[in-house]
């Protein structure tokens, strides 16, 4: 037995101990989300136009982990319309600054890498960071909707607020002590990725000019930054769209 089919019969073991049915539920829908980033791929390697593929598999990622694990109810709705404004804001937000940036493409640090490879592959690589900055916000993103607006359905359910401005306002207060726990984990996720490119820095005595106008280093730093935008907007987003569901649907 593998050591990676091991791991995944633990983590399986796992989930379904702590998370009963729900957790069986997300073991299988990472498995959904991994085929459809792979199909993802496969469609943007033939050409098809990489953000209109990544904003679909995004709804699709979306409602697999939000509908598939928590049903279809008012919280997932507002967190599924919530996930849907911001991917659409922030991929026209990253587009422009992917753009101006000029971070697309390879680095010399890739040259020895590419060297024997095709050139010829005929894709946008801006529109393809792009889609990398999407798809890393993306499970953030859901989270933090699901979040806030089940806090907020059990304030509602509970009779707690009275009108729909005062659920607001409560989901946003919600969503302040979700912001810094979550961009620091994605800072540190992000960091963690590139730790060997830090080293290598370090080993050939980069200086801080060269690191700062480094391709590879600065799409890392406009990762981290677009995703931490894409935190910011989803709380007041998703506070206003829940409470307007919750009180449109009771009157």
């Amino acid at each position: 037995m593998s050591v990676q089919l091991l791991l995944l019969i633990i983590l399986f073991i796992l989930m379904a101990i702590i998370g009963g049915k729900r957790g069986v539920k997300a073991f299988f829908s990472l498995w959904l989300n991994f085929i459809t980033l792979f199909i993802m791929l496969i469609l943007i390697s033939f050409n098809i136009d990489p953000l209109k593929i990544t904003v679909f598999g995004s709804v699709i990622i979306g409602s697999i982990t939000l509908f598939y694990i928590n049903g279809f109810n008012k919280k997932t709705v507002s967190s599924f319309l919530s996930v849907t404004v911001v991917v659409l804001f922030t991929m026209l937000l990253v587009y422009k600054i992917a753009t101006d940036a000029k971070i697309q493409g390879f680095s010399s640090e890739q040259s020895e890498t590419i060297s024997y490879l095709s050139l010829d592959i005929q894709l946008d690589f801006t529109k393809i960071v792009v889609c990398e900055f999407l798809i890393g916000l993306l499970g953030a993103i859901i989270d933090v909707a699901i979040s806030i607006a089940s806090s907020m359905y059990e304030l509602y359910i509970n009779k707690l607020f009275t009108t729909k401005n005062s659920l607001l306002i409560s989901g946003i207060n919600i969503g302040k002590d979700i912001l810094g726990t979550m961009t620091n984990t994605l800072l540190f996720a992000f960091i963690g990725g590139f730790m060997t490119l830090i080293i290598w820095y370090s080993k050939f005595n980069y200086s801080i000019s060269d690191i700062l106008n480094n391709k590879v280093f600065g799409s890392e730093i406009l990762q981290i930054l677009c995703s931490g935008i894409g935190i910011v907007l989803i709380i007041p987003i998703t506070a206003f769209v829940t409470s307007r569901i919750l009180f449109f649907e009771s009157h």
